[in-house]
């Protein structure tokens, strides 16, 4: 389809926009000093597997199908902003902490093209950097350096700007989620582990005020459905339903649901052990230890996992439930699974407009 516009209400301040494997979510959230963050809008829409490819929007007509469906069919409340701020696929951008000392920004910014250029096996020339402070003082500044492909990049901004949006910022979807951690008060200041299941990847993130580290592995929510139905032999469909209803937790079917799942347990739980351990060895130096393990996407609400992965790593886990510090307010909200795959885009949705240079 062509550049077909959508049609909005007014312009104004910025609306998030997570686009996935094969779904897309929008939101615009409303911030107002001394009340809650308000949601003013969101919905969600799918489109087919394929259009993206290696991080790269190979068929941008199908993905601005589902855009256009989103806002004309499934927007519940209202977005009125043609500006917009974009998750990019975290397994295929890079994150790097880094301590600096007093400099200016343009000092800043050949420092952060060094360490890429030391660290990222791609051509500095192929890629976006860019950074964010995180801590300064007069000894210098903790920063996150990020990079991602040119190619990547430029594939989501021809798609939005072929639609008359105005990208504003993009970044990886685990630092929008990590965001929201910012917002829960002291809790949010605790070293944590943050597990992203998406529908085919899972993305770890140790956060300390800032993403440390990041790294992500094959095999998401879709992932366990299917190892589900082979072991159960029965449909796709049927093994979702069993999935969310029974999970790995407590039931006839326990043994054997774990038993086709335990690869990818084991996967995820060795990955999260070597996130912890470079935390522990190169990490902060103030003794500061990770307390716990946090849970996201759509994946994460399967019964039993977040007990799975306490038990394994001896440390507490659960899921991410921002929505006592963001209000639906009037709105009708979303089903409580569904509310799992809104919280990257609620992360996006909340960044600050100052934070924004355009």
């Amino acid at each position: 389809m062509g550049a077909d516009k959508i049609r909005f209400y007014h312009d104004e301040p910025i609306f998030g926009l997570d686009i996935g494997h094969s779904s897309i979510k929008a939101m615009q959230i409303e911030n107002v000093p001394g009340k809650p963050p308000r949601i003013q809008g969101y919905g969600m829409s799918h489109f087919t597997a394929g259009a993206i490819q290696n991080g790269i929007i190979i068929q941008p007509e199908v993905v601005a199908g589902a855009i256009h469906q989103l806002f004309e069919k499934s927007l519940v409340g209202q977005i009125a902003s043609r500006r917009v701020a974009c998750t990019l696929p975290t397994a295929y951008t890079f994150s790097r902490p880094m301590k600096v000392p007093p400099m200016s920004h343009e000092q800043i910014a050949e420092a952060v093209q060094l360490e890429a250029e030391q660290y990222i096996p791609i051509p500095s020339d192929n890629l976006y950097t860019d950074y964010e402070i995180s801590y300064q003082d007069a000894q210098g500044m903790e920063l996150l350096m990020v990079a991602a492909s040119r190619k990547i990049v430029d594939s989501y901004l021809n798609l939005l700007q072929s639609l008359e949006l105005e990208p504003v910022a993009f970044e990886p979807s685990i630092s929008a989620s990590s965001r929201l951690l910012k917002i829960m008060g002291d809790s949010g200041a605790e070293p944590s582990i943050l597990i992203d299941i998406g529908s085919l990847a899972t993305d770890i993130a140790v956060f300390d005020k800032t993403l440390q580290v990041s790294s992500n592995v094959n095999g998401g929510a879709d992932t366990f459905t299917q190892s589900i139905a082979k072991a159960l032999h029965t449909s796709f469909d049927l093994a979702l339903q069993v999935k969310n209803q029974y999970g790995i937790a407590y039931s006839d079917k326990q043994q054997r649901i774990i038993d086709a799942v335990k690869p990818q347990l084991d996967a995820l739980v060795h990955e999260i052990g070597k996130s912890q351990r470079y935390y522990s060895e190169r990490g902060d130096k103030s003794g500061r230890k990770i307390t716990r393990i946090i849970t996201i996407g759509g994946g994460a609400v399967m019964p039993g996992l977040n007990q799975y992965i306490s038990k394994q790593l001896r440390l507490p886990a659960g899921n991410l439930e921002p929505w006592d510090k963001i209000t639906f307010g009037a709105l009708a909200q979303p089903s409580e699974q569904d509310r799992s795959m809104y919280i990257t885009v609620a992360g996006e949705a909340i960044l600050d407009p100052k934070e924004v240079t355009v």
